[in-house]
Parts: structure tokens; sequence; C-alpha cells
């Protein structure tokens, strides 16, 4: 049996000590169909140097100017061939079982999406906690932006890509590609414009198998969370992936996002200690 190429998209900017380390692990996982991508993204340390000094057939690597995360993860889809698309952030880390289990549960024809729980490995405290470690079903009769946005609701496990795994089919054949022009929840756009797309349910693994390393946040980072702009074209997305006349229940989803955004970007601004606009 013929197992799946897996593409792993990896961007890197200034974290080639972390990036080689996961790019070596990730070679020698239990799963052997795989396509590590590499993408240097103008960084301005060694981490070219010491990615060039990986000697493995799986890995591929790239290097580009420097023009953010989502420009790199889209040179690495276009430069992709697997069978599915799993992005991974290059300073964090994942479980061994993470491939095959993602793989598995994408594998069967209904299933469109696959996502992990996540173990946030909180740096600055020496502490983990794990999330989303229970289902999340969609409702009988429940439309899929009625489920979504629940779900952004209810803990927000739909907000990244990093604990997903995707079927590149559906990436090529629609030219889907992370908007380069946002520097806040692109993610989230991303997900949201896959799954618009994609045909299928999707499948939760209750298991943390991807570790987010937490307290690494750069200053631009913050000033990205304190700026309510962002918040504001991120939630014009949402009202774009609903749709023209959205159900009562879609819009009343949409405030309680939106109220609960608006006091998340409170505290932000507040932790900041600065005034945004």
């Amino acid at each position: 049996m013929n197992l799946p190429l897996v593409s792993i998209i990896i961007p890197v900017y200034n974290t080639g000590v972390s990036a080689k380390s996961l790019a070596e692990k990730l070679s020698q996982d239990k799963y052997k169909n795989l396509e590590i991508i590499l993408v240097d993204d103008g960084s301005e340390d060694d981490s070219l140097k010491l990615l060039k000094s990986l000697n493995n057939p799986e890995i591929k690597l790239f290097s580009k100017k420097n023009g953010g995360a989502s420009s790199a993860r889209n040179l690495g889809i276009r430069k992709s061939k697997g069978d599915y698309l799993i992005f991974i952030d290059s300073d964090d880390d994942v479980a061994a079982s993470f491939i095959s289990e993602l793989v598995e549960a994408i594998s069967r024809n209904d299933v469109s999406l696959a996502t992990t729980s996540v173990r946030y490995k909180k740096l600055n405290k020496n502490t983990t906690e794990d999330v989303y470690l229970t289902p999340f079903p969609q409702k009988a009769n429940e439309s899929l932006e009625e489920f979504v946005l629940r779900s952004l609701l209810y803990d927000g496990r739909m907000y990244p890509v990093f604990n997903k795994i995707f079927r590149a089919d559906v990436i090529r054949k629609n030219n889907l590609l992370f908007d380069e022009s946002l520097k806040f929840a692109e993610d989230t756009k991303f997900v949201l414009d896959y799954l618009k797309r994609a045909k299928g349910n999707i499948e939760f693994i209750t298991k943390p198998l991807y570790i987010y390393k937490y307290g690494t946040e750069t200053s631009s980072v913050v000033r990205l969370n304190g700026s309510w702009s962002n918040w504001a074209q991120s939630y014009n997305n949402l009202e774009k992936f609903v749709g023209e006349n959205p159900t009562i229940r879609v819009k009343i989803l949409l405030r309680l996002i939106k109220l609960r955004w608006r006091i998340s970007w409170f505290r932000a601004k507040r932790q900041n200690g600065k005034e945004y606009k």
C-alpha cells in the first residue's frame, strides 16, 4: 500500500536552530512518505547556513526575500507536491504520532479537514496547558457557517492552521493562498477560505499532538494584537465568509464574536500599556 505524500511547510525567519532540529525530528518520523519544505524568509542571521547543512532527500530548502510568514507559506504551497499539506511553525514542536494520526483521520472519504488538540508550552512560566480536548461535532441541520462561527466563539480551535491537515487538491483547484496583505489572523482567513470550498466533515483528534511554544512573541506581534483595525479587518473577513443574507442565528454569533474580540483587544491594549487607534 502506497502512503499518501504529505508536504510539511515550515517558514523560517531567524529561527534556524529550532527549524533545523524540527526538520531532523520530522525526517525521522514513523510516517515514511514526507516532503519537508523549509522556506527561509530572508533571515538576517545564520539560519540559512544552518539549514543548508541538512542532508536528507526528504528536506527541501528554499530561500526568498523577507515578506512575512504568509509569503513564505505561499511559496511552500507552490513548491509542494503532496496529497496533503501541514503547516508547522519553526519554533514549535509536535508529538511522535502527529503526522500519522492526522493522515489517518483525513484519509476517510467524508473528511475534508482534520485538527488536533494543542499543548501550550508556556516558556516564561515553565508550565503547560492542553486545550481543545473535547470533540466539537456539527449539529444536525446546522450550516457550515453557523458551525464554524460557533466553534470560533466556543474555544477558538479553528483559528490557527498549525494543528491541522488540509487536502492539497482543494487548495490547488481553488488556488488558495494566504493573504499576504494581512499581518493579523491570516491563518483564520486561510482556514475559512478552505472550508468554504472543501466538501466533507471536520475530524477532531482530541489529543494534544501539536506543541505550541508560548512566550516567544515579538513586540510586533503585541502591536498587531493591540490595533483594533486589525481585529476589524478579521471581522470583515468573517462577514464575507457567511455571505449575504445570513440567518438570525449567524447574525447573533457574529455579534457575540465581535463582543468577545473587543474584550480581547481591550485586554491586549491594556497589557501593552499604550494607546491605539
